[in-house]
């Protein structure tokens, strides 16, 4: 048996809990070489630890899944609480964004719902540290606004938020959301919008039987959109699309969407396909203009370009990237 294994079937017989020290002796490791079992155990979700009084107690890690409700507004937490219940979840707290740092690094969870405004770190700066560290930058973050308007989702997007609900949230809403995430991060994501893969979407499919609606729904001109505004902007054009087909599906098991590659999406849109389709195209075409924030004033859409000026001060013309839906099936995904 491992260390790993020996620490864990230790802490399994002891739910009070055990210090560092107890588990070093318990298990004839140096309290050094326990403390470095513990923390790796930790991050990999397999141990954890809590604070009674001075003392630290690790304990073996909950089955639930862990979501860390970053709001300072108290009534607002309790409300998520209340709908997303602590018999179904492991939930931890945090009242500013200081705190939610903190909470994040010693806890880990598996999911951030964060508030868009907390005094102290706001959930902008909040969710920018998460996605620049190498072991957070995984996971999921839900930011909570308080408008409905563009500016604020893509403001989101810019810091690296992979969702976004407008206060006050429909609670079915809210807990398809969390579910949707947290089902994901069993499963193989897309790295830059946390949409499940294409191995993931066929074994859906497999699942459904049938002839589902499926559509292949396509970025196109993004090659042209990265050079001319760069890698960084790009992902966030994609995270913001990624955002806009997800919002517009009806929440029916038969309705849902996968990222195949930085510009293919697939989307299975259940009986209400039509419209769902309509919806997704008519909101890509609205944002468009702010994708283009620098030469906001030279986007043309009529004619489906925007004039910017070159690194040499002259002016060129380059295409507007655009959203093709197109009808697909299993074999050709």
């Amino acid at each position: 048996m491992g260390a790993e294994e020996n620490i864990l079937k230790l802490l399994n017989s002891s739910p009070e809990g055990l210090s560092t020290s107890e588990i070093a002796a318990g298990t004839g490791h140096t309290r050094a070489t326990a403390a470095k079992y513990l923390e790796m155990m930790k991050i990999r979700g397999m141990a954890d630890a809590r604070n009674v009084g001075k003392a630290k107690l690790w304990v073996s890690a909950s089955k639930k899944k862990k979501i860390l409700i970053a709001e300072d507004e108290p009534h607002i937490r309790r409300l998520i609480t209340v709908i997303l219940g602590r018999e179904n979840h492991d939930l931890v707290e945090a009242a500013n964004g200081e705190q939610a740092l903190e909470m994040v690094s010693e806890h880990m969870p598996d999911l951030v719902i964060l508030d868009l405004m907390m005094p102290k770190i706001d959930g902008i700066e909040v969710c920018r540290q998460l996605k620049r560290n190498a072991l957070t930058k995984k996971i999921p973050v839900i930011m909570l606004t308080a408008k409905g308007e563009m500016t604020d989702k893509v403001v989101g997007i810019t810091a690296g938020a992979d969702d976004y609900m407008t206060k006050p949230f429909d609670p079915a809403e809210l807990r398809t959301r969390v579910k949707t995430f947290l089902e994901r991060h069993d499963s193989e994501r897309n790295p830059v919008t946390n949409l499940p893969s294409r191995s993931y979407v066929l074994k859906k499919l497999a699942s459904l039987g049938g002839n589902p609606d499926i559509y292949r729904v396509v970025l196109e001109n993004i090659g042209v959109y990265r050079s001319s505004y760069g890698h960084g902007k790009a992902n966030e054009l994609i995270r913001l699309t990624s955002q806009i087909i997800t919002h517009n599906l009806d929440g029916s098991p038969d309705s849902f969407a996968g990222h195949d590659s930085e510009n293919n999406f697939i989307v299975v849109a259940g009986k209400s396909s039509a419209s769902i389709l309509k919806q997704i195209s008519e909101e890509f075409a609205s944002s468009v203009p702010f994708f283009y924030n620098i030469d906001y004033e030279s986007v043309n859409l009529k004619k489906n370009i925007v004039t910017m000026m070159s690194s040499k001060g002259e002016t060129k013309e380059i295409p507007l990237v655009r959203l093709a839906v197109s009808r697909t099936d299993r074999k050709s995904i």
